[in-house]
């Protein structure tokens, strides 16, 4: 990202970090997939490479709002409320890819994937991979990510902790 400002999430560390003229400005732990990286639709597996943001959702969402598909619901998560479902909440970063055949384009699609990065009602499984595909983070972290990062924003997701050039 040179000068200016990227997102790298780190699968192996289970890490969100912010970087903005090469150096960190702001990290938290998060969760990708429990299925592992990879990118074939329905696959419920992060994918690797870089992507950008397409769409911020929800900046004026309280905490804990409930976002299906995209769009955000009427209904409000509360912690410690119990559902079996994995939600989507409080803020979606929403991801598309940028490498044709490997995170963009036919079966491998990002964006048709829905994978977002956005808070949770599993908190306590961040910093393990727990997630269906999407980078998920605890909802405060979400709003601060959401307030740093802008649309359109490089994002990479590696499976090793080598730093990225």
């Amino acid at each position: 990202v040179g000068n200016g400002t990227g997102v790298w999430v780190s699968v192996d560390e289970q890490m969100c970090r912010i970087v903005r003229a090469g150096k960190i400005v702001w990290q938290a732990p998060c969760a990708t997939a429990a299925a592992g990286t990879g990118a074939k639709m329905d696959s419920q597996k992060t994918p690797l490479g870089w992507h950008s943001v397409k769409n911020k959702i929800g900046g004026d969402a309280t905490a804990g709002q409930v976002f299906r598909s995209g769009q955000p619901t009427k209904e409000i998560w509360k912690p410690g409320q119990k559902t079996k479902e994995d939600l989507v909440l409080t803020r979606v970063l929403w991801l598309t890819g940028e490498e044709p055949g490997k995170n963009l384009g036919g079966d491998v699609d990002s964006y048709s994937r829905y994978i977002y990065i956005h808070g949770t009602n599993e908190e306590e499984k961040i910093g393990t991979p727990s997630s269906h595909g999407c980078v998920r983070l605890r909802n405060a972290d979400a709003i601060e990510a959401f307030d740093l990062i802008a649309e359109g924003t490089p994002v990479l997701i590696t499976e090793t902790t080598a730093t990225p050039q």
